[in-house]
């Protein structure tokens, strides 16, 4: 495969520490360029990195060298953005979730298809090997039935929330935090139908967004799901399973620090710990390679439409269950 032209769409703190220095680094790219509305950002990423920068998008947009746009803009402009890159004949990789709202991602997946557009939603946590660990343990058959999950992920305040305290972007801790929760459980439970039990999304005194919520979902063989989230509260990185013949926790399964190491604690039926240790890995290139080696594979694409619109359909029902206690 050629090398893929690829233009950053959004200069946030995740862009310049994460992903320009990953895409640049991989053969397999070439960054064309990065854009923004702030020209300071631009022209000092663009001199950085040694590419194009643009403050106008119709601009890179139109720029033939750029196969794929890596959206990395706040969450509630995704939908239009997104759409904007669609309608250029851009391929369009997305920061997670990729809309807040269940018809607009049916929209967007929609028109990929018809247009024979590659559009992906980026939970890179789901490519280290530390979650295939976790879905090793549902899958054993000496586990037996993993009749729960407990899920939790939840983040201090931060210095600078940018767009997480902004309603009209998408900000608050059900999509920026929670998302990973359910993209987790339904990842480890493919193909199960999911029913709602329970489910609230809270808000603080003086928030104009909500700071936490926790859920509680039940799937068609039987398991159950606990699922808890929050801004400004204790770092809580976490998932833990509960099985007939024993247990599985394991640490920092979402954001992890530079070469983690993870560590799996594993019970037996009596209760006895053992405990692993995985291997390093690097999950944003591992994604980036998943995505790029995806280009090629329509089946493969279409199987990541399914997992994206599944995704938005259970949290779109984790707010309508919480919005109807209120009727």
């Amino acid at each position: 495969m050629n090398k893929i032209g690829i233009a950053i769409w959004g200069l946030g703190n995740h862009s310049l520490n994460r992903i320009l220095p990953k895409v640049s680094s991989l053969k397999e790219f070439s960054l064309i360029g990065v854009c923004s509305r702030t020209e300071e950002k631009v022209l000092k990423a663009a001199s950085h990195w040694n590419c194009l920068g643009w403050t106008n998008p119709v601009e890179m947009l139109n720029n033939s060298m750029v196969d794929v746009i890596y959206l990395a803009t706040p969450i509630g402009v995704h939908f239009k953005l997104a759409m904007q890159a669609l309608k250029a004949g851009k391929h369009v990789w997305c920061e997670k979730p990729l809309t807040c709202n269940y018809e607009d991602t049916k929209v967007l997946i929609k028109f990929a298809k018809e247009n024979s557009k590659m559009l992906t939603e980026a939970f890179m946590y789901l490519h280290h090997d530390q979650f295939n660990k976790v879905k090793n343990f549902i899958n054993d058959k000496q586990t037996g039935h993993v009749h729960s999950t407990i899920c939790r992920f939840g983040i201090p305040n931060l210095k600078d929330p940018g767009f997480r305290l902004d309603p009209s972007l998408g900000g608050g801790a059900f999509w920026d935090v929670a998302s990973y929760t359910v993209s987790a459980i339904l990842s480890l439970y493919p193909d199960q139908k999911v029913r709602i039990l329970f489910s609230e999304v809270c808000k603080k005194k003086n928030f104009s967004v909500d700071a936490e919520g926790r859920a509680l979902i039940r799937f068609s063989n039987g398991a159950s799901a606990y699922l808890e989230w929050g801004i400004g509260v204790g770092y809580k990185n976490e998932i833990e399973l509960w099985s007939e013949n024993g247990s599985f926790y394991t640490d920092k399964i979402f954001s992890k620090p530079e070469n983690y190491k993870p560590i799996f604690r594993t019970r037996d039926i009596h209760g006895n710990e053992s405990i692993e240790y995985g291997d390093i890995s690097d999950q944003f290139k591992e994604m980036i390679y998943s995505f790029y080696n995806m280009l090629n594979f329509p089946e493969q694409i279409n199987k990541e439409y399914d997992c994206i619109l599944n995704r938005a359909q259970v949290m779109d029902e984790i707010i309508k269950f919480e919005n109807a206690k209120r009727v």
